[in-house]
């Protein structure tokens, strides 16, 4: 049942993981989703703007005719009575004009009040500062108080919702903030990437709150009076009747235009000079600001890397005017979070069921959609959504869909349920066992194992475990024994009365040759140790003895599924153990070749080990080292199993050598490694590690050191077989499970009982 739900678990976790990243983002999660907004924009191209808004530049060719900047305050008058003669229905002054004695003395700040007083349809700006106080005593022109926002709807927000706040307001000097049709500030604020993106259309202020200039703008332009501008605190912009959506600090999200020049402009020189059409201004905004090349009023926008200051108030009074400025849905951020989770939903419920490729293919295609939805969004309702979570979720669900094991509907949950029902009767004992479709299944079956691939190399030619056969013809006859290694030539003519025929190649402890008992003319495989050359006299004598001791013990045992030991003597300095002749391979180099097993052949292979096993262990002898290279596979899949009686000696031997490698000790049981007392449940350990990698291709415990693949098998559960090869049907999760348990007590208690299993499903 948990594996089962192994798909919905999984992407119900990682639907979780970015739920919570979403309501805690990253900064840099912040700056990617203003990347793919950005990109909007270039993707996009230019949108056509009105004619209504045009702006006149205080250019380089204005102060070329007019004399360099900074102009005094009555020529900018001239410049706004100019502007003014044109009939504009509104005029946005993107200057700032703070008391300054010398103009005043000059009476220039007179002169342009009075021209503001005349024109009497011109927004003046002005800039807040967030780090300096105001001089003492400092009283806010009435000019600036009018200004003021007066609805302001549900103000209690603001506790939740707090705009931008200021320390001083920089007013226009009195004269011209009172001759002003309104004031409102025009500071431009980046990002942390220095990218303009978003208008601030509030600011605090001791208690009070104010308009931005392109607001005031706006509202002139538009003919609503000042005490119908207000705020709707989190939500909006108030203009009478309309809503304009802002985020929940008041500020504006800005729908740029285009790059710079997307407006239509005109030089201030042609309009004092009056080198424009009659009436050219007449009805527009005109937005009045400094253009000329040495301006520093320049910003990067996702749109332009220099657009200029007057241009960007531009962009953001068109965005209120028109009701054009991004905005993100309704409740953008429910939204956003019921798309998460439908995501989630879907994919936990849907996609394990579908095979890998159709997975792979909704996801790409969820992925599809969600872009082009985005960018029809953006261009075409002037939607900003937040697109960046889905994304990252169908992406991380992408990364983990090979991992996950599909399986087909009701049929494989029936399955499921029969395999775990199966187990609980093969574990009680119950005669009674439905394996259902498992049982059936044949080599080729794809639900419960692929057939054996072509490819393992018997000697010349590719066969078949199950199928084909494993002698005669291109075989390589293999000794009982036999390990990889050289094969160099015999140096003896006979051990005993057994007359050597050739080297089959190098064992553990010495050399294994082809043999013939001249008594009865029957082929042996005679395996020598020089005991003699690794340990030290006395210490050679005694495993000497139990070689032979223990050797004996093991020719006595006779089963099918045991290689059968005729004899044991000794030549000279070389101790030999003649054994039954055998052709046929290995399961380490079956498992070398990279052969895949039908699941059917495997267990008949492992059940005739368990049944070698579970005989020797009722004749009081232990293996000791069941390990690939000890079962040898013949025709037929008829296993013999090797090296009954003689694995301790083996073992003790390479235990005293000093200055020898020593092999991987990753078939040894825990109890082993403690030097604690070996039962036969130290062969059933074994015989799970060995049973795990025909399964999977691997070995349970790994480890880049000695020390470290020791740790492994004391303190580590693998994972399990299906988790790692997921044709594996999870029955085989579960023997293997009960036979890997690091005590004994908990094991399979008789290799028999394993056995018993793999037979009722076979």
């Amino acid at each position: 049942m948990l594996k089962r739900s192994s798909g919905l678990i999984l992407y119900a976790l990682i639907t979780v993981l970015i739920v919570s990243v979403y309501l805690e983002p990253p900064i840099v999660l912040e700056r990617f989703e203003q990347l793919i907004q950005d990109t909007m924009f270039r993707l996009r191209g230019e949108r056509e703007l009105g004619q209504d808004i045009v702006i006149v530049g205080i250019d380089d060719v204005s102060l070329e005719k007019m004399g360099n900047w900074p102009w005094n305050r009555e020529k900018i008058g001239k410049l706004v009575e100019a502007v003014s003669s044109q009939s504009p229905k509104t005029v946005l002054l993107d200057l700032t004009f703070e008391p300054d004695k010398y103009q005043q003395a000059a009476g220039y700040t007179d002169s342009l009040a009075r021209s503001l007083a005349r024109a009497g349809n011109v927004i003046v700006g002005y800039y807040f500062s967030q780090t300096e106080l105001p001089p003492q005593g400092t009283v806010l022109p009435d000019g600036l108080a009018r200004s003021a926002y007066r609805s302001i709807s549900n103000p209690q927000s603001f506790s939740r919702f707090p705009p931008m706040g200021a320390t001083a307001l920089k007013s226009p000097a009195a004269a011209i903030a009172d001759s002003s049709a309104y004031l409102g500030f025009i500071n431009i604020i980046p990002d942390q990437d220095r990218n303009v993106r978003w208008y601030p259309l509030i600011v605090g202020y001791r208690g009070e709150f104010f308009p931005a200039a392109p607001v005031m703008a706006a509202a002139h332009y538009l003919g609503v009076e000042q005490r119908q501008v207000g705020i709707h605190v989190g939500k909006s912009l108030v203009l009478g009747a309309r809503r304009l959506a802002t985020d929940r600090q008041g500020r504006l999200i800005v729908n740029f235009g285009g790059p710079e020049k997307s407006f239509k402009y005109f030089s201030a020189a042609d309009v004092i000079n009056k080198a424009i059409a009659p009436k050219e201004l007449s009805g527009k905004l005109v937005v009045i600001g400094y253009t000329a090349f040495t301006s520093t009023d320049v910003f990067s926008t996702p749109v332009s890397r220099k657009l200029p200051g007057v241009e960007l108030l531009a962009n953001v009074t068109e965005n209120i005017v028109h009701d054009s400025a991004l905005k993100g849905l309704a409740d953008q951020f429910k939204i956003s979070l019921a798309v998460l989770g439908i995501i989630g939903l879907f994919c936990s419920l849907v996609l394990p069921r579908i095979s890998l490729l159709n997975r792979i293919a909704v996801l790409f295609l969820f992925l599809i959609v969600l872009l082009n939805m985005n960018y029809v969004l953006f261009s075409s309702f002037g939607i900003m959504f937040e697109s960046l979570y889905p994304g990252i979720q169908i992406v991380i669900m992408l990364l983990a869909a090979p991992f996950l094991k599909s399986y087909d509907g009701d049929k494989a949950d029936a399955e499921a349920d029969e395999e775990e029902i199966n187990y609980e009767a093969l574990l009680s004992g119950s005669d009674t066992i439905g394996v259902g479709a498992w049982a059936n299944q044949t080599p080729g079956s794809t639900q419960y194992g692929r057939t054996v691939a072509e490819r393992a190399a018997y000697g010349s030619r590719a066969t078949q475990i199950g199928t084909s056969s494993m002698g005669g013809s291109g075989t390589l006859p293999v000794s009982a024994a036999m390990a990889s290694g050289d094969t160099p030539g015999p140096v003896m003519e006979h051990f005993g009365r057994y007359k050597i025929l050739g080297a089959l190649g190098k064992g553990a402890m010495g050399m294994v040759y082809k043999g013939l008992d001249p008594a009865i003319d029957r082929p042996v495989a005679l395996k020598t140790i020089r005991l003699d050359q690794i340990l030290e006299p006395n210490e050679a004598n005694e495993l000497r003895e139990r070689l032979t001791r223990e050797a004996k013990a093991a020719g006595q045992l006779s089963h099918p599924n045991i290689v059968t030991i005729y004899d044991v003597g000794q030549e000279g300095n070389i101790q030999y153990i003649a054994m039954e002749f055998l052709r046929g391979n290995t399961l380490e180099s079956i498992l070398s070749s990279g052969l895949n097993w039908d699941y059917k052949t495997l267990s008949k292979v492992m059940l005739q080990v368990c049944e070698a096993l579970d005989y020797a262990h009722e004749h009081g002898i232990i293996h000791r080292d069941v390990k690939p290279a000890n079962i040898m596979i013949l025709e037929g899949s008829k296993v013999k199993v090797m090296d009954f009686g003689i694995a301790r000696v083996d073992k003790s031997a390479s235990m005293t050598q000093t200055g020898t490698a020593l092999g991987t000790p990753n078939y040894i049981s825990p109890e082993q490694l403690k030097s604690l007392p070996v039962d036969r449940r130290s062969d059933i350990f074994s015989l799970s590690v060995v049973f795990y990698e025909l399964l999977t291709g691997q070995k349970p415990f790994k480890g880049e050191t000695l020390s470290a693949l020791i740790y492994s098998i004391l303190h580590t559960n693998p994972p399990a077989p299906s988790e790692i090869n997921l044709d594996v049907p999870r029955i085989f999760d579960k023997i293997i499970a009960k036979g890997l348990v690091k005590d004994p007590d908990l094991r399979f208690q008789r290799a028999k009982d394993m056995g018993d299993i793999l037979r009722k499903l076979i």
